[in-house]
């Protein structure tokens, strides 16, 4: 296993995408022990910052885990191979952060489209009791509610739309967007927004209009993505760097 020197501004990038790659390539395999922080820095060539921040993005990706008193090794439960190969193939940066919400887009109308055909009533009332949850977060600015309501919203819309390939593939594409609330808590109304769109979907569900589902989250995933490049272009203009980003 030889890494190679990084010497580039975001240099917590290149070391994921070789720590990734040695795992995608099996160099690296499910519950291996990696170099010590200070031993990765080295190898690298990097700060130890560096080596942390890419620990954290490596173990948002569901690649690695740290273990108390142990250090830190190759997940013994990797993601779905679906959510893997998908995982591996993206790197931490803005352009990829828009190309994913494309992806999104060709995924989620399609997902309200069939749940709006074929949901049961079970999955309904669970659609709506997400829906009302986030709403009573928006109200109260509460972040972090609102971003496990949000989550359980898309998966109730998945577990309606009766298609297990469609709702692994979408909940791959969310994983690796988990941080997405974080951007719109600092932007006034966006919650509410959001919020209020998850109504539009759950009530075109609910009525059995397949067309004004898929039309409806299209227009949320849209709002959503042009939310995050806001954010993202006004942190690159400030010198920020930060591109992570799921509602």
């Amino acid at each position: 296993m030889a890494f190679r020197s990084v010497a580039i501004t975001r240099s917590y990038e290149q070391v994921v995408q070789q720590i990734s790659a040695e795992i995608s390539a099996g160099r690296l395999t499910p519950g291996q022990r990696l170099p010590t922080e200070r031993d990765l820095s080295l190898a690298f060539g990097v700060s130890r910052g560096v080596v942390r921040e890419a620990v954290k993005v490596l173990g948002a990706m569901g690649l690695v885990e740290p273990r108390q008193g142990s250090g830190l090794f190759v997940r013994d439960d990797p993601l779905p191979m679906v959510t893997r190969a998908l995982t591996l193939s993206v790197a931490p940066e803005a352009k990829s952060v828009e190309r994913l919400f494309e992806f999104r887009r060709t995924l989620e109308p399609t997902a309200a489209r069939l749940a709006a055909v074929r949901h049961t009533a079970d999955q309904l009332a669970a659609i709506m009791a997400s829906v009302g949850a986030t709403a009573a977060s928006a109200v109260v600015a509460d972040a972090r509610g609102f971003g496990a309501a949000d989550s359980a919203f898309h998966a109730a819309v998945y577990a309606a739309s009766d298609n297990p390939y469609l709702a692994v593939t979408a909940k791959a594409v969310r994983e690796m967007q988990q941080d997405i609330v974080a951007f719109f808590a600092g932007l006034p109304g966006s919650l509410a927004i959001a919020a209020a769109q998850h109504r539009t979907i759950a009530d075109a569900i609910g009525a059995q209009l397949p067309d004004g589902a898929a039309a409806a989250m299209d227009a949320h995933i849209s709002y959503t993505a042009e939310t995050v490049s806001m954010v993202l272009r006004d942190r690159k203009k400030e010198g920020g760097n930060g591109a992570n980003a799921a509602t």
